[in-house]
């Protein structure tokens, strides 16, 4: 960025600011990276960082077991799954996933801990959980003989 989108301005500086979430009844704060044009004041975001800071509150609501509805839509838009393709990984209707989402149905704990599951192989720059429910989609064909080569303990 080199100037200013509001006032036209050259002089933007980095900055952090504050920026805060309320989401499931509790608030999450934390210091955003962003730039801020130096003549107007005004604040803008790079590209992941609002996103870095959604996903870590993702991963927050999946380590302490925060099952809403509100949450389980929250985690699945912070690391950018769309509520159809996590239904196919399910192995639900789309439908049940939105009335998951909008407190219509009870959330199932079993869609809950592999959707947290995703977050935090997410936050650890992992896809193990995504890779086998992807997996069952789609199976392999397991040859009759296997041989297998034991890690030495």
């Amino acid at each position: 960025m080199k100037r200013c989108y509001k006032c036209k301005n050259e002089t933007i500086e980095e900055t952090t600011v504050e920026e805060t979430r309320h989401l499931a009844g509790r608030t999450f704060t934390a210091s955003v990276s962003a730039l801020r044009c130096s003549a107007c004041g005004e604040v803008y975001f790079p590209g992941p960082a609002l996103e870095d800071f959604d996903v870590a509150i993702a991963g927050e609501l999946a380590r302490h077991g925060v099952v809403s509805a509100e949450a389980f839509s929250f985690m699945r838009r912070a690391i950018g799954l769309m509520a159809r393709d996590l239904a196919e990984l399910l192995d639900v209707a789309p439908e049940t996933v939105s009335r998951w989402e909008h407190g219509k149905l009870p959330l199932e704990r079993g869609p809950f801990a592999l959707l947290a599951a995703i977050v935090l192989d997410r936050l650890e720059g992992q896809t193990t959980t995504l890779d086998r429910l992807k997996a069952l989609l789609k199976p392999e064909p397991l040859p009759k003989l296997v041989r297998l080569v034991p890690r030495s303990i």
